[in-house]
Parts: C-alpha cells; sequence; structure tokens
C-alpha cells in the first residue's frame, strides 16, 4: 500500500457513522492518542498517522448527539459505503458557521455540490470551525478585505498624525464616507486625549493581522491582546495608571472608571480572538471608533440595531424551511403558494428559489442525507455550546410556529417513525 496523502480520507469501512478523519500525510513508529480540541490523532496499523473527528459541529462525543443526530446517522448507516465527493460535502459542511462573514455565499456552495454531487476546488472559507482540516487550502469570500483593512489603519494612523479629512478622502476616495465618520466621531486631533489615543493606538496593534502582515495568529493575539505580554500589555498599563484604575479592574465602581475598562475590553480583539472573519467585523471597527470618541461603549446612533441578526436569522428560517419541504417531497410551487398567505414578517423566498434550483429534481438517498445533515448544522449549529443556528432566533420560529409554520416536519415524521419501529 502507498504511503497515504495529507488529507486522504481513511478507508470508509474504518469508520461509524457521525465520524471522519483523514491521513495527515506523516508516519509515527508508535500508536499516537492525543486531543488537540476537537480532533484526535491516531495511528494505523502501518503507522500512518490520521486526524479523526466527529462530523457534528462542536459535539466531539457520542453522548452528546441528539435524537436528530441519531436519526441522521441512521440514514447514513444504510447508504453502504461513500464516495470521496460525498464525505468531502459532508465535512464541508461540518466547518460550516453560519457567523461567518461569507454567509449565505457558503449555504449556496455548499447546495450547489449537493446538487451536483461533488464540491469546487477549492472552497470556499466557511467558517472559523477546522475548515481545511481535510481540504488543506480553501478560498475567501470577502475579495478586498486585505486592502480595505489597510486603508482604515491608514486613515487612522493619518489622523493621529494631524492629516485633515479632505488629504485621506482625495488618496482613498471610496472611503470617503468611513472617512467622514471618524471624524465626526473622533473630532478635531488638538482635542483628543491622551486616553484616547492609548485606545487607537490599542486598536490599531490588531490591523497586523487585520491586514494580512502578520499571519500566525497566535502571535497575533499576544501582541495585540491582552492575552499576551506584549504591546498590548504595555498600552494597558500606561492606560490604567492614566485613568487611575486598581491593577484589579473588577474592583472599579465608579461609573465612569467602570465606562473605560468596559471600553478598554471591547477593544481587546473583540471580533472573536482577533477573528476578522465574523459578519460583524467592519461594524464592530466603527463601533470602538465611535466608542473612543465618546469614552464609553453606546451603539452609534445611525446604525439600525440588530440588521445583521436579523439578516442571519431570516436567510437561516429560509433555508432550514425549503430543505424541510424538500426532504419532505413538498414542490417548490406550492411552497410558495401557501407562503403568499402567511406574514411571516419576511418573505423566504430567495432561500427556497435557492434550494430547490441547486438541489434539482433527482433524488438519492445520498443527496437527502447531506441535505438533512445540512438542515440540522443550519438548525443547530453548535457553537463552542451556545445556539449559532436558527435556534438562536426564538422570535423568528415562534412567530412562524404561530402562523402555522414548521421548519421541522421532515425530522418529527422520521422521529416518529423510529418511535413507532423500537
Amino acid at each position: 500500500m502507498a504511503k497515504p496523502q495529507k488529507g486522504q480520507f481513511v478507508p470508509y469501512e474504518t469508520l461509524s457513522p457521525g465520524w471522519e478523519a483523514v491521513y495527515t500525510g506523516e508516519t509515527s513508529p508508535a500508536p499516537v492518542s492525543e486531543l488537540e480540541e476537537w480532533i484526535s490523532c491516531a495511528a494505523d496499523e502501518q503507522g500512518n498517522v490520521l486526524q479523526r473527528w466527529s462530523v457534528w459541529t462542536w459535539l466531539p462525543k457520542e453522548d452528546e448527539w441528539d435524537a436528530e443526530v441519531k436519526a441522521i446517522n441512521a440514514m447514513q448507516a444504510r447508504l453502504g459505503p461513500l464516495d470521496d465527493d460525498a464525505r468531502g460535502i459532508r465535512a464541508h459542511i461540518w466547518s460550516l458557521v453560519p457567523c461567518d462573514s461569507g454567509f449565505p455565499a457558503t449555504v449556496g456552495e455548499l447546495l450547489n455540490a449537493i446538487g451536483r454531487g461533488r464540491l469546487e476546488t477549492p472552497a470556499f472559507h466557511n467558517g472559523c470551525w477546522c475548515c481545511v482540516v481535510w481540504r488543506g487550502k480553501t478560498r475567501g469570500t470577502q475579495p478586498g478585505q486585505n486592502e480595505s483593512m489597510a486603508v482604515i489603519e491608514q486613515v487612522l494612523r493619518r489622523y493621529l498624525a494631524g492629516e485633515p479629512a479632505e488629504a485621506l478622502t482625495a488618496d482613498f476616495p471610496h472611503a470617503a464616507g468611513f472617512i467622514r465618520r471618524t471624524f465626526e466621531w473622533l473630532g478635531p486631533r488638538s482635542g483628543l486625549s491622551e486616553l484616547q489615543r492609548l485606545m487607537l493606538e490599542k486598536m490599531l496593534l490588531q490591523f497586523d493581522f487585520y491586514t494580512g502582515r502578520n499571519t500566525d495568529h497566535e502571535v497575533a493575539l499576544r501582541e495585540a491582546t491582552d492575552k499576551g505580554d506584549g504591546r498590548a500589555a504595555e498600552l494597558r498599563a500606561q492606560f490604567a495608571a492614566l485613568a487611575g484604575l486598581p491593577a484589579k479592574w473588577a474592583e472599579v465602581s465608579e461609573p465612569k472608571k467602570k465606562d473605560l475598562c468596559r471600553l478598554w475590553r471591547r477593544l481587546d480583539g473583540n471580533v472573536y480572538d482577533l477573528s476578522d472573519c465574523h459578519h460583524n467585523t467592519l461594524r464592530f471597527i466603527e463601533g470602538w471608533i465611535y466608542a473612543i470618541g465618546i469614552m464609553r461603549v453606546q451603539p452609534i446612533p445611525t446604525r439600525k440595531p440588530e440588521t445583521e441578526r436579523a439578516r442571519l436569522g431570516q436567510a437561516l428560517f429560509g433555508y432550514a424551511l425549503a430543505l424541510d419541504k424538500w426532504l419532505l417531497g413538498v414542490p417548490m410551487q406550492f411552497l410558495l403558494l401557501d407562503l403568499g398567505h402567511v406574514d411571516l414578517g419576511f418573505d423566504p423566498k430567495n432561500e427556497i428559489l435557492g434550494v430547490y434550483a441547486h438541489l434539482g429534481e433527482e433524488r438519492t438517498p445520498v443527496k437527502e442525507w447531506l441535505a438533512a445533515c445540512l438542515w440540522y448544522t443550519l438548525t443547530y449549529n453548535h457553537l463552542c455550546g451556545n445556539p449559532a443556528g436558527l435556534i438562536r432566533h426564538p422570535k423568528i420560529v415562534e412567530q412562524a410556529t404561530q402562523a402555522g409554520i414548521s421548519a421541522r416536519e421532515w425530522m418529527d415524521s422520521r422521529l416518529s417513525e423510529a418511535a413507532v419501529t423500537e
């Protein structure tokens, strides 16, 4: 047997439903048994090292699997051996995270893959959850991200250097709105306090990572956040001394000082441990600038609150509903006709059209299983113990339920059938 390549799937018959594994391309003279977060490492009889994981996101133990997971695993068990294309699609569903900035383009890619039976190579980076474990290389969903981050950084640095807004707008005309808001929120450079300057410098430390100059996440965390002992730690000490803060900020009781502590913590790599893939990344950055301008954390008055939450919740419901009805065999035309007489507060037609168009008319057991896996991920997506799927939006689910619309009829029927046969 030839030495397995990095990223090559292990023989399917060595796994049970709900698990996947790939070779690392390395060999070990002795068995390996270690857990790196959610992925276990081992070696086969020939000493080939492999990585094994549960394909149920953030559910690495079988005793954490609910009835829905077990029902979909039972579907997989009835399929027999799966080819690498089907396994690749399933692995990519595993890494999908709804709060990623590429959502729902990442969902569209998966729907297309399920319909065609093959995932594009390289596939989109579709979440912060081990996306490259099995594939090794992905493509971004945010063209121009690093360049835009570099412009934001330059605007702030040149503001600190005392350059006028007109000069910056001339150099970065596409960022004119951002430049105008930044100068309005921060005011004249001459009026900026030393505390505000320290906070801006603290914020700017993160741009080494956001612009792509530093691609080592651990090094960036140590330097740019209070998690390490780099420049951020030095700035924190200066900030605390200037603001008269005690060593333990939890002991602060004075309202204005509590505001300062909260603001500094908000600046501390708040895009989820220095990650720029969150859908709110740019909103966070503007929020930091506005907060530094008024010296406290407060929503920006000109931004409509919770627009992203509403967008995600509505999209998640639309996709879950469409997958549910496709699995039930409900024709799209009658689904849309029925929804035309129901007020959900939004229109899920775009998601419904996408699901049915990509999945198509041909139905196979493998396609149904993959659609069910995607339905579960979009509905429940566990995010380090917190819900990130549709269940994070109970108001939308409740409103739909009151209107007589359910996005889990297919699963409920499966569970009822399983209960009868037990």
